[in-house]
């Protein structure tokens, strides 16, 4: 698992405002106005991946490492669940994350697995849904079912910034630790 250096990365956020003036990272999710905001777009393109069917993710230790994990069974079930690194950083992770499905596809329900009442998991859209948690000691998650087969597009922020890197799944038989774009779209092996 990766483990995340918050206090490596304010110093380097430090060092870049110091270096070169006032600009910081505002590509997240959420929507933004004014004439300074920077919205954020997702990339017309992603990464695809094939997503082993059946596959599940096991032996995650909630609190020593930070991760969005993706997992598919049969029939158009899926399930992302996060885990934080905060025995190790000693900090949460929030996590952002936006699921979706084409427009020949159908997202036709969700439900929340685990979550506490300060996180928050609804629709987006009628084709994406959104969980925004933060976890310590714990997993956060939701499942989701669509249509069997679909592709679903995964876009995962961790602390505000873009998180491939975190993201985890089962692949043509090999676990697959982070993702090579931010979003991925991820087809099942079998329906």
């Amino acid at each position: 698992m990766h483990v995340r250096s918050h206090f490596a990365i304010g110093s380097l956020a430090l060092l870049s405002l110091a270096l070169g003036g006032c600009m910081y990272d505002r590509g997240h999710h959420d929507d933004c106005y004014g004439p300074n905001c920077d919205p954020y777009y997702p990339p017309t393109s992603a990464a695809k991946a094939t997503i082993d069917t059946g596959a599940t993710l096991a032996d995650i230790d909630p609190g020593q490492g930070a991760g969005a994990f993706v997992e598919y069974q049969t029939g158009g079930k899926w399930r992302v669940f996060t885990a934080c690194d905060t025995e190790v950083s000693k900090l949460s992770c929030r996590w952002d994350i936006i699921v979706s499905v084409g427009s020949s596809s159908e997202l036709i329900e969700f439900t929340a697995e685990e979550l506490e009442s300060s996180d928050y998991l609804d629709w987006r859209d009628s084709r994406s849904v959104r969980m925004v948690a933060t976890n310590t000691l714990d997993f956060d998650g939701f499942t989701f079912d669509v249509t069997p087969g679909a592709t679903v597009r995964v876009d995962v922020y961790l602390d505000d910034a873009p998180a491939p890197a975190y993201i985890y799944w089962v692949g043509e038989g090999g676990l697959h630790q982070g993702a090579p774009t931010n979003p991925i779209d991820f087809t099942p092996s079998e329906p």
